[in-house]
């Protein structure tokens, strides 16, 4: 297969955030504020409307170094990718996803969703390096990123008191173009299996 794959698909379609209608945006509040998706986040607390509304106005500025993608599935939304404190100079950005919509976890979703990402920071934006944080309770999320190669660059032991009550540590990972190039064709590969 190499690293061209022609016309590859993962079958998620996607709209940038600001195209979503008034009900849609404010789903993607409802499934920022769900447990399921708070809990794995660094700020774990509910978000009012009035801060969900400055931050879409946030993301319309011509400044601002976010953009964020809503998933869809068969025309449902069910989750989000985003880039966020992009930085053009030194050709990278911060990341995150996740699944909103409860009773799509568990379909096999994040793999083809983070291909996607993967592909929009260092093939769409021409970025070098894609790094995020992610909880150390979150062991699906962090096994997932390690398979997709990405690497742990550090820990912050005991950082974030969970919703659980637990304090848990704070992994820092990153993945650098050249690896994406290695690696793209067996994480494409490893969604045609699932998906067959």
């Amino acid at each position: 297969m190499g690293n061209d794959l022609g016309n590859f698909s993962t079958g998620i379609t996607y709209k940038n955030i600001l195209e979503l209608t008034p009900g849609e945006k404010e789903l993607v509040r409802s499934w920022r504020n769900s447990e399921h998706v708070r809990f794995n986040m660094l700020e774990q607390g509910i978000i009012p409307l009035k801060q969900h509304l400055r931050w879409l106005e946030k993301l319309g500025d011509e400044q601002s170094s976010q953009i964020v993608r809503v998933a869809y599935s068969s025309d449902e939304p069910f989750g989000l990718i985003t880039l966020k404190d992009i930085d053009r100079h030194s050709s990278r950005s911060d990341w995150g996803m996740y699944i909103g919509e409860k009773d799509y976890l568990g379909r096999g979703l994040a793999r083809p969703m983070l291909y996607d990402l993967l592909v929009w920071g260092f093939e769409e934006e021409r970025l070098e390096r894609l790094y995020t944080s992610v909880l150390s309770l979150n062991t699906r999320a962090l096994g997932l990123y390690l398979d997709a190669g990405f690497h742990i660059e550090g820990r912050f032991e005991r950082h974030i008191l969970s919703g659980s009550g637990e304090m848990a540590d704070l992994y820092w990972i990153a993945m650098f173009r050249d690896i994406w190039n290695k690696r793209k064709s067996l994480l494409a590969g490893a969604i045609s299996r699932v998906r067959s």
